[in-house]
């Protein structure tokens, strides 16, 4: 588990237009430059209505191609993912056959970010393919590889690998150099938060959140906004500065709802839930926490699913419903393993580990420390798993 200090209708020099513009080699086809300005301008729904017009009719494989990653761009960044990738993987499909390594590299990107959106574990290969391929293009494109190491700071973020996320933030800012996309840096601002708060270091979390709202606030994102006041809710929360937290994640419900947005509503949720079993107020977390796994099934976003059936697991424990707790908590390990996420599956089997040791079952946490154990053995990202186990249950949606 994101504000504009520019004008709200980009001059020529707008930062996202420039990035639009350095990507690509100007289109001769006087419709896509108007939809490429309309992405730059946030005007998904018209770019996404004249995409779809143009690919009703003939065009030419590198034309189609083109319109058909601007169209994934446009339904990726208005939470629409999976038509989104129906149109990029048909994109990556024309560009197999001719080759246009920006537009590919483009094309990855935009995939990588609708994977993640979806909770799709193969976000992060995608993201590294998009890297290397604009890392290998003749002339450089320091916006475009910017914008992919802030996306794969957040696929980083999501998997609890929190050194790897700083390092990618950090070098998004680097290859981005002297040129400033304000809300590209709001969004980085906002992932070194999540970072820092996931290895514990609260002033630096709390710091680099409040510099994300200031930028946040100055943009028409209501999307953007609760997802920052999510991750100032729960550094709060942490602290236990309970009301606050608890004011600031209802905030973020409105906002995201005002939006229309619904992709990440559940770990918001989550994070609600989280707080009120935090508060000792378990009848509720565990209302919440029931409501947030359904709407996670129902929006196949296995990470909330698996942090759910963990949170709802401790408060059911805490309720004297030992049984129902371990079948929560099986449930919770048996998404990650499908979906082969490591450093989350060895922070379940930690938390699995320490609630069965305060019931006196210690052969049971025994069996889980070593599964942990086992798991570290195999895996290598740096930041990652063991290191980096959270105090509390990292339910939260990431940026």
């Amino acid at each position: 588990m994101s504000g504009k200090l520019v004008e709200a209708a980009p001059c020529e020099d707008d930062p996202q237009l420039i990035a639009t513009m350095q990507t690509l080699e100007p289109p001769v086809n006087d419709s896509i430059a108007e939809i490429e300005a309309l992405c730059a301008r946030r005007g998904f729904g018209q770019a996404v209505e004249m995409c779809e017009a143009l690919l009703a009719g003939p065009l030419p494989p590198h034309d189609e191609a083109r319109v058909r990653v601007l169209a994934g761009q446009a339904l990726g960044r208005s939470s629409r993912p999976r038509p989104a990738l129906e149109h990029l993987r048909r994109a990556r499909e024309i560009l197999a056959a001719q080759p246009q390594p920006m537009l590919f590299a483009e094309c990855a990107d935009w995939e990588a970010g609708c994977l993640y959106l979806l909770e799709d574990s193969r976000a992060l290969a995608v993201g590294k393919e998009a890297l290397d391929l604009c890392r290998a293009l003749e002339k450089p494109a320091p916006l475009l590889e910017s914008r992919i190491l802030e996306h794969l700071g957040s696929i980083h973020v999501r998997n609890h690998a929190f050194d790897t996320a700083i390092q990618c933030y950090q070098q998004a800012l680097e290859a981005a150099g002297a040129i400033r996309d304000l809300p590209r840096l709001a969004r980085v601002y906002h992932g070194l938060a999540a970072a820092y708060d996931g290895r514990g270091e609260t002033d630096r979390a709390v710091e680099f959140v409040h510099k994300a709202l200031s930028l946040y606030s100055l943009e028409d994102d209501a999307a953007l906004m609760a997802r920052a006041e999510n991750e100032l809710g729960l550094v709060l929360m942490r602290e236990r500065q309970f009301e606050r937290a608890e004011e600031l994640f209802l905030s973020a419900l409105r906002h995201l709802g005002s939006s229309g947005t619904e992709i990440g509503r559940s770990h918001v949720m989550l994070s609600l839930g989280e707080m009120y079993l935090a508060a000792g107020r378990l009848a509720e977390a565990v209302a919440i926490i029931r409501d947030a796994i359904e709407r996670a099934h129902r929006m196949e976003e296995p990470l909330a699913q698996s942090a759910g059936h963990q949170l709802l697991g401790e408060a059911l424990e805490r309720l004297g419903r030992p049984l129902e707790a371990d079948e929560e908590f099986r449930g919770g390990l048996a998404i990650l393993r499908r979906e082969d996420l490591s450093d989350r599956l060895v922070e379940m089997h930690v938390s699995y580990a320490a609630l069965l040791q305060r019931r006196s079952d210690l052969d049971g946490a025994l069996h889980h420390v070593k599964e942990a154990l086992a798991i570290v053995r195999h895996i290598s990202t740096p930041g990652g798993a063991f290191g980096m186990l959270p105090d509390t249950l990292g339910t939260f949606d990431r940026p």
